[in-house]
């Protein structure tokens, strides 16, 4: 409260994950490994980190959860798996654990592990930008590069790989920005490099989602109705996302649970709700991946210009 002017309100937003991106540290990866870890944390696969030290692997960790934003992780999340707890490797459930490298001979050690289909677990060693499937880390396939891991998956990698149901249209807007930001982030700060990287994958769940709150009522959410209501370049996208645990925690935190609207995801919620204003502006008009391509790369021209 002033003398002068009266009473002024401020609102801090409920969720503040948005804020703890460590810019430095994600950016240390090439742009495919970082598009294939964040496919694959949607896809809700079980994931293990490997690094040499413990401040780099929790800060990576941590910004990877951070980008989620407004979703959340809902399974295991260990950010430094003691070695006396390392049987939760072994969890059936999705999990994402980092574990320093004095440990990593847990993985090739334990004739139990060995013994299962792992097939569903990836390993991510930060030191080397690379990813593995467990399979290839456990029979010595050390040597490839991180370009040709993403293309030499294990077999249940199918069609159905978080590669490939990411929609193109997503990957190369993505491709796009983490270049860009990459040729720019010496001049920035590292507060903007923050809200940049914020904002590129915040802006996924803006595109695929910004219409939510529309198919919610009679206390459900109509799931097949909001998937229709897309441009089919992302319908398979929303097919297998709408079904997952982290999208169904975020509609119970949404409309389910005593959380007030004005402080869960309110940044998310204003972005919806411009991204929709602008849609009604535009034309009736179909999205590819060649006019996404293109706007990006405008985009990219104009802020090099700038910069």
């Amino acid at each position: 409260h002033t003398t002068t002017v009266g009473l002024y309100t401020l609102k801090c937003e409920y969720d503040r994950r948005k804020e703890l991106i460590d810019s430095v540290t994600l950016l240390s990866l090439s742009t495919e490994t970082i598009i294939k870890i964040f496919s694959s944390i949607l896809y809700e696969q079980k994931i293990i980190f490997i690094g040499n030290e413990l401040g780099t692997l929790t800060r990576l960790i941590n910004t990877f959860i951070c980008l989620l934003y407004p979703f959340s992780w809902p399974h295991t999340y260990v950010p430094i798996l003691p070695a006396l707890m390392l049987d939760i490797i072994q969890a059936p459930t999705p999990y994402i654990i980092g574990i320093l490298r004095s440990c990593e001979s847990y993985l090739s050690g334990n004739e139990d592990l060995l013994s299962q289909d792992n097939s569903d677990i990836i390993i991510i060693d930060i030191d080397h930008d690379r990813i593995r499937s467990i399979n290839d880390y456990l029979t010595g396939n050390t040597h490839r590069s991180s370009m040709d891991n993403l293309h030499n998956l294990p077999s249940t990698y199918t069609e159905s790989t978080p590669l490939q149901i990411l929609p193109k249209i997503f990957k190369i807007e993505l491709k796009q920005e983490i270049s860009l930001l990459r040729k720019t982030r010496s001049s920035l700060s590292l507060d903007d490099c923050q809200q940049r990287l914020r904002d590129v994958f915040m802006s996924i769940f803006v595109q695929s989602c910004y219409n939510y709150r529309d198919y919610y009522y009679n206390k459900n959410f109509q799931r097949e109705d909001f998937i229709q209501s897309k441009q089919h370049t992302i319908e398979l996208f929303l097919e297998w996302f709408t079904r997952t645990q982290i999208f169904e925690l975020f509609i119970r935190h949404k409309f389910e649970t005593n959380h007030s609207s004005n402080q869960f995801a309110i940044t998310f919620d204003f972005a919806c709700e411009k991204y929709g204003q602008t849609i009604n502006k535009q034309t009736s008009q179909r999205i590819t991946a060649k006019s996404v391509k293109r706007k990006s790369a405008t985009r990219a021209n104009k802020q090099e210009i700038r910069f």
